[in-house]
């Protein structure tokens, strides 16, 4: 079966794919056709899955909320436009979510950039080291201490809840 983009349904790429919540997307206002809260022991699999299906990295960053440390993966394809976005909600207390640099390699500076910024530890990366701050900064200058808005002020609410039949 094709993906059908303009009757906005999820990319059958991951169609059957575990998630919180999965949601279609207004290109025109998101830059994504198709986004999914997944938890973090689903990263490695949605990542070799998008993979296998022809997708490319394209970042990482995060998201500092209320409830958490909000992990953003943006991925797209070079055949057609279909851009996605994974995401993942970690804990301010320990942050941490698994490095999907064994499936893109391209990973390991994002992943970096985000330890930086975030404070976000990706588990088993193969370098995780500050990769554009000092070494003894002592800090993570993107992390909020006040003021940290919510998940549901930040994002649209049919990012939120899996209201489409998918």
């Amino acid at each position: 079966m094709k993906t059908q983009l303009m009757d906005r349904s999820i990319p059958e790429a991951l169609s059957g794919f575990e998630a919180r919540e999965k949601a279609v997307s207004d290109y025109t206002k998101t830059g994504f056709y198709a986004g999914m809260f997944i938890e973090k022991s689903h990263l490695l699999n949605a990542a070799a899955l998008l993979f296998e299906n022809g997708y490319f990295l394209e970042d990482v960053s995060g998201v500092d909320v209320q409830e958490g440390i909000l992990v953003v993966y943006h991925f797209d394809r070079y055949d057609r436009s279909e851009r996605l976005t994974l995401r993942v909600l970690t804990s301010h207390d320990a942050p941490s979510v698994p490095s999907i640099v064994s499936v893109f390699s391209g990973a390991d500076w994002h992943e970096r950039e985000c330890f930086d910024f975030f404070g976000v530890v990706f588990e088993n990366h193969p370098n995780l080291k500050p990769l554009l701050l000092p070494d003894d900064l002592g800090m993570h200058p993107l992390l909020k201490e006040n003021n940290r808005q919510s998940l549901y002020a930040v994002l649209p609410f049919d990012q939120l809840v899996d209201g489409n039949s998918l």
